[in-house]
């Protein structure tokens, strides 16, 4: 089974370029508090072309002084552990200021003894520019205000629900190459998964010339962080995440 990076959406604006799309949440009131991260723990059962490979668990942790560590981590069942390991994890250091939503550091290790797939990127957002490490190379790169890496995309989509907007087009780092994706509002769903039920919404994020795209469920009562996500390749859904179970910090 292929390892999911946890929620593909896999790009996304500083927040107050997210502030700066247009609003496609009439239905709701147009004045909202100031968006929030809400630390969580949660986890997720993974299904490919629908049979369980195991779960994913994500957790968001305050660091204080507007910094934040969010951590996903890789729990492969039986037949999940002939493909990949119990020790993959990413790991995201970031901050949450008036700056907006800014990666400082990120890791990703597939857990095995080979170290040619794991990703490291160090953020210097005084010069614009990221130090990694990625296919067994060393690197270094401009980087454009705004630009995520793969665990705070979701935190940005979340909070860009929390403002009464859709992200839109947005920007991620993945290894050493900038990625654009779109990102379109589907509408609204009240969904049911183990964790209980929830009124989402749902977005939608295609990359351009991919042949893949990616849905997710977004719960308002939960901070908008993501109840279920599904891929789709040349059409037809093989990957899907949903949620098992959530704890809300304050």
């Amino acid at each position: 089974m292929p390892r999911i990076p946890m929620f593909c959406v896999t790009s996304v604006l500083t927040i107050f370029a997210l502030f700066g799309v247009t609003n496609v949440m009439a239905q709701h009131d147009t004045t909202h508090a100031q968006p929030t991260l809400h630390p969580y723990s949660a986890r997720y059962n993974v299904r490919y072309r629908g049979i369980s490979g195991g779960d994913i668990e994500a957790t968001l942790k305050s660091e204080g002084n507007g910094r934040y560590a969010f951590r996903s981590h890789l729990l492969p069942n039986f037949l999940g552990s002939f493909f990949t390991s119990d020790q993959a994890e990413d790991d995201s250091e970031f901050e949450f200021t008036d700056a907006g939503l800014r990666p400082l550091k990120f890791r990703s290790e597939d857990g095995s003894r080979k170290t040619d797939k794991d990703i490291s990127l160090d953020f210097d957002w005084d010069k614009e520019r990221v130090k990694g490490h990625a296919d067994g190379k060393d690197f270094e790169m401009a980087v454009p205000k705004g630009t995520q890496e793969r665990l705070t995309i979701q935190l940005a989509a979340s909070l860009a629900l929390q403002a009464n907007q859709t992200p839109g087009t947005l920007t991620m780092l993945e290894r050493d190459e900038l990625q654009q994706y779109h990102i379109t509002r589907q509408g609204t769903e009240h969904i049911r998964t183990a964790a209980g039920e929830f009124d989402t919404v749902v977005l939608n994020s295609e990359r351009e010339g991919s042949s893949r795209s990616t849905r997710y469920w977004h719960a308002e009562k939960l901070g908008y962080i993501v109840v279920r996500a599904e891929r789709r390749s040349h059409g037809k859904v093989d990957i899907v995440m949903e949620l098992k179970s959530v704890t809300m910090g304050e």
